[in-house]
């Protein structure tokens, strides 16, 4: 019976189980008392419950009593052109210098005298943010989400539809408690701006380079990576170790700004079908489901 429902709302069943499995992972930290961050508390909150998209979209393929093994390796593509390697970690990086160059020019809490480049702090933050500090989330946004809104109503409203989900999964971060509580609303709305413009490079990334959610997850670990990167004045934003979101609004806003500019561009360049004809209909091995979301 349950799996008669699943199949029938394939979508709904995703979004539902996504959120379902992340904020109940995400609870488990705080219902057994672990008040103080730690390896264990970051392993449920962080790590695991980045991994509920993906879940969710394996157990949907399975209740729809489809092949988990095959819709897998069908979005599990590591060998594609090199240039959406190239892609997917330099667009995020030229996103975030160039909204630290516009922090800067405004007054921003940015110091360029601090700047360094180590290629080696660089690869090994893309490696960790792809494999164990979010990334993973993209078998699920990506790998199942995206072609399934896809086949409908087009790429480009796909990921905007997406990049709604996939921003407010990351609610409870905001809500007391969650270590973006004292965001204020600029920052606030910055973030869920961003994510969305974001969520449409992703999905430029996942159906250029064929159907990867791989390369999805290297973007968004660059992405990740990136986010510390920047030479910030910690005298301005962190003053007495405690730091203060709102100094951080020059910056976040105009990366909001510029991921949608960057994103606004590609689809000026390629069209709102972001190469969905090189993703054609369903991943493959994955039909769609008769009737059903």
């Amino acid at each position: 019976m349950i799996r008669e429902v699943v199949e029938r709302r394939r979508l709904t069943s995703f979004f539902l189980l996504a959120y379902a499995l992340a904020w109940g992972v995400e609870a488990v930290p705080d219902v057994v008392g672990m008040t103080q961050p730690s390896w264990t508390s970051w392993f449920f909150a962080g790590f695991l419950s980045a991994l509920a998209p993906s879940v969710a979209a394996a157990i949907v393929v399975w209740a729809s009593d489809e092949s988990v093994r095959g819709w897998f390796r069908s979005v599990a593509k590591v060998r594609v052109h090199w240039r959406w390697y190239v892609a997917a970690i330099a667009v995020p990086f030229l996103i975030v210098y160039a909204a630290g160059v516009v922090s800067w020019a405004i007054g921003g809490p940015i110091d360029w005298s601090a700047f360094e480049v180590s290629p080696t702090t660089i690869v090994f933050g893309i490696v960790i943010g792809t494999l164990l500090g979010g990334g993973q989330e993209e078998f699920g946004w990506r790998g199942f989400a995206q072609p399934e809104l896809q086949e409908r109503y087009g790429a480009f409203r796909a990921a905007i539809v997406v990049g709604v989900f996939w921003g407010l999964w990351h609610l409870p971060q905001f809500l007391p408690g969650g270590f973006r509580a004292d965001w204020g609303p600029l920052m606030v709305e910055s973030y869920f701006v961003g994510i969305i413009g974001f969520s449409v490079l992703l999905a430029w990334v996942f159906n250029g380079s064929g159907g990867s959610a791989w390369l999805a997850m290297v973007m968004h670990g660059a992405d990740n990576a990136t986010q510390g990167r920047l030479p910030i004045d910690l005298s301005i934003v962190a003053p007495d170790g405690v730091l203060l979101p709102s100094t951080l609004v020059t910056i976040n806003v105009p990366h909001a700004i510029l991921t949608w500019l960057i994103a606004l561009i590609i689809v000026g360049v390629v069209g709102t079908a972001l190469y969905r004809d090189r993703v054609r209909g369903h991943i493959a091995g994955i039909s769609p489901a008769p009737g059903g979301d």
